[in-house]
């Protein structure tokens, strides 16, 4: 077995090319897999490492906030003191030693996992394996233990149980894995991973047994506790190994097939290209582009929040030339409602909320919703003049709180906003696209978010939390910025302003990414990275480089939005039919069709009225947006029933899950039911205009009315079939109004109504 592992070694460091690493450290697995070693386990390296694989820092065991059986290690194991001195602790009826220096075989933490004493959590190892070695010898050894990377007052070689603290804190550099990417071929096909640490001492080591490992997608592939990974079902996925504070993620590919025939451009350009190299990897063939009605519904509901008008429909079928689709997005991102709809998007992203501008936090006083108006008037300007998005961002991080120059100061004033920690976490979301919560408490789970980089990050935002009325540090400071770079900041020094320098690097990791990765998510109702709020390493973009190179052109251009707009919406990815083929019918994540997704609550709600409006009201109804749920509606509307039932954000968390787009019951029983609908019929302008016809024995054509209805709803012609059916229901009752209000009932609740596809 030995043999075998230098030799899998050696193929480990040829396999690395020109920029071989160093020889690793053999794994633990070998180092003590006989008592008889000289070796001594590191605590930082190899005992906390063990204790999580075995899952005794777990949420459900030893890591839960009141631990178990009276003995607590930190969630995830990151707190190396706290767990040191756990560790030394006597068990809680002082019956025995959970690290026994004396006699070690006696120590709890080795007789409790082999059952040679009572453990409520079982057998998680055998006597004699090389778990049981590793435990024995680092007690043998003196039970040591890490030194905070910063100790402070605290003794720097005693803990306060006489134990020496050992090494200090050493820093994880990097997770190296081999191979680097899986290629299955077919079920039940299996590969070994290969996990070396590089640390910041310069050395490596295989770390394969100290690992724990997850599949993102058990449909795809599993992996068990050893890392070795078995295909279960064709598409694409990652492996997540997780090692002290790295976390690696490891690409799986096993293809649908092997498609004969592509039916598209052997060298696409901009977005294609990346999408498209996608599509072949996995084996997947892309659907066929989508009809002219449903480009247009589907662009004027993803980019202006807007049903097409039925002359809208008629005209853009008409038109014959080969241009018009890009010719449409153009028009389209000069209109207001493409101001206003993302104008609306980017309040769900930073946190517009009346109630929390209000004085009370559970009610939204008239003060909040004016407030709330202003922020959404001060963007809605900014992105009707196609602001670029880095000063967007700027002018609401560097506000003046005074009011005195052309920022928002609105975001830093919410009442929600009652700590640092609250401040720091609703920037990591709005503006990076990351979530902190968990590192408030502990080590993040899947992330490399400690606790120590949760405060320091906080700590940028105590004075303008505390006071919100002043941005400026008080004393001298050293912060690590998300362990990006260390800033220094003086008496008087705005913290906010090192913040948005590091954020409109070319080279930072969220900032452009995180608002390209929004866009995409909203026409496509998935992200590249998803849900697109958690950029973690454990969850990596599904292509890479299709987000790269987004996000490189968006810094290329700018900060230009409308560029990355047009990007998008011209693609033929973005164009391409809701309808399967036979390869891609279980796709979700390689936009190889489009996939029908629910009509966002606002849109709904706006829809009813443009789809019942008379027919010199359409433009009207579409432009006036004082009163459309997109423009300054979406402030009073938020809490309503009918926003609640379709999914519409309070804006009260910092999580883009805030917004439901997912169809449910209730809304079936809303749009069938509700008051609301039956008075959009009710009232209908449309309708009236029909009744009076009719009143005045003016003759009706039946056929051309019923048509009226799709394209007012749906946004296409009938078809003969659906055309018969009408016609013939509008023969059967008492008035071709009565027929039509029928009609526009049925098709209000049709599921080509509520999706966007």
């Amino acid at each position: 077995m030995l043999k075998f592992t230098m030799i899998a070694l050696m193929v480990w460091i040829v396999s690395t090319g020109p920029h071989a690493l160093a020889e690793p450290i053999m794994p633990a697995s070998q180092r003590f897999i006989t008592r008889e070693t000289a070796d001594v386990p590191d605590f930082q390296r190899h005992v906390i490492p063990l204790l999580g694989k075995l899952g005794c820092n777990s949420a459900a065991c030893h890591g839960s906030f009141q631990g178990q059986g009276g003995f607590r290690l930190s969630l995830f194991g990151f707190d190396f003191s706290a767990d040191h001195l756990a560790l030394h602790a006597r068990s809680l009826d002082h019956s025995d030693q959970r690290v026994n220096l004396d006699v070690p075989p006696q120590s709890l933490i080795v007789s409790k996992p082999t059952e040679q004493a009572d453990h409520e959590g079982g057998q998680l190892f055998e006597p004699g394996s090389w778990h049981h070695h590793l435990l024995l010898r680092w007690i043998e050894s003196g039970g040591l233990g890490t030194k905070p990377a910063d100790p402070g007052p605290a003794p720097e070689s005693e803990s306060a149980y006489g134990h020496s603290v050992g090494a200090t804190h050493q820093v994880l550099i990097d997770l190296h894995y081999e191979p680097t990417e899986i290629q299955f071929e077919a079920p039940g096909d299996g590969r070994s991973l290969r996990i070396v640490a590089q640390w910041d001492d310069g050395t490596y080591e295989d770390v394969t047994c100290l690992t724990r490992f997850r599949s993102n997608d058990d449909s795809v592939v599993r992996v068990d506790a050893d890392g070795v990974a078995t295909a279960v079902g064709p598409g694409d996925t990652h492996i997540i190994a997780f090692y002290d504070n790295g976390v690696a993620a490891i690409p799986v590919v096993h293809p649908y097939g092997t498609p004969d025939e592509w039916h598209i451009e052997s060298n696409p350009q901009g977005v294609d290209r990346f999408v498209n190299a996608k599509l072949r990897q996995v084996g997947l063939v892309p659907s066929k582009p989508c009809t002219d009605a449903e480009f247009l519904r589907r662009v004027s509901i993803d980019m202006t929040g807007t049903l097409p008008t039925p002359e809208e429909v008629t005209l853009f079928l008409q038109d014959a030339s080969e241009d018009k689709r890009n010719r449409k997005v153009d028009e389209l991102l000069q209109r207001p409602t493409y101001a206003a709809w993302w104008a609306n998007k980017l309040c769900d992203f930073t946190g517009c909320n009346p109630k929390s501008i209000s004085s009370l936090l559970e009610v939204a006083r008239e003060e909040g919703y004016v407030k709330a108006s202003q922020w959404y008037d001060w963007i809605y300007d900014r992105v009707a003049r196609n602001e670029p998005y880095d000063r967007l961002a700027a002018g609401m991080m560097l506000a003046d709180l005074a009011g005195q120059d052309d920022g928002m100061p609105l975001f830093w004033k919410r009442q929600s906003l009652q700590e640092p920690k609250d401040t720091a976490m609703s920037v990591a979301h709005a503006f990076l696209g990351i979530q902190l919560q968990c590192a408030e408490c502990h080590k993040h789970p899947f992330d490399r978010w400690s606790q120590a980089d949760f405060n320091q990050f906080a700590q940028f935002f105590d004075s303008i939390t505390k006071s919100k009325r002043r941005a400026e540090v008080s004393d001298h400071m050293e912060l690590r910025l998300l362990r990006s770079e260390r800033i220094q900041l003086q008496p008087g020094d705005d913290p906010r302003q090192p913040i948005m320098e590091w954020m409109r690097r070319p080279d930072n990791p969220w900032f452009a990414r995180a608002f390209v990765n929004r866009v995409w998510a909203s026409y496509f109702h998935r992200g590249i990275v998803d849900p697109p709020d958690q950029f973690t390493p454990a969850n990596p973009p599904s292509n890479p480089p299709l987000l790269d190179w987004l996000a490189g052109g968006f810094i290329d251009s700018g900060y230009d939005m409308k560029w990355l707009h047009r990007q998008i919406a011209t693609s033929d990815a973005y164009q391409r039919s809701w309808r399967p083929n036979a390869t891609n019918r279980n796709d979700r994540r390689n936009f190889s069709r489009s996939i029908p997704r629910r009509v966002p609550a606002e849109v709904v709600y706006d829809a009813m009225k443009q789809a019942t409006a008379a027919t010199e009201d359409q433009t009207e109804v579409r432009a006036d947006l004082r009163r459309r749920t997109i423009g300054h509606l979406s402030m009073r509307m938020a809490g309503t029933h009918a926003m609640k039932v379709f999914g519409k954000p309070d804006r009260s968390i910092n999580c883009d899950c805030e917004r439901v787009n997912e169809p449910t019951l209730l809304q079936a029983i809303f749009t069938q039911n509700d008051p609301l609908v039956r008075m959009r019929i009710a009232d209908s302008g449309w309708l009236f205009e029909v009744e009076r016809l009719e009143d005045g024995d003016v003759s009706l054509n039946p056929n051309r009315l019923a048509r009226q209805v799709w394209l007012r709803t749906v946004g296409r012609h009938p078809r003969t079939s659906e055309l018969d059916r009408a016609t013939a229901h509008l023969a059967s009752t008492s008035s071709i109004t009565e027929g039509l209000a029928d009609l526009m009932w049925a098709m209000l609740n049709t599921k080509e109504f509520l999706l966007n596809h």
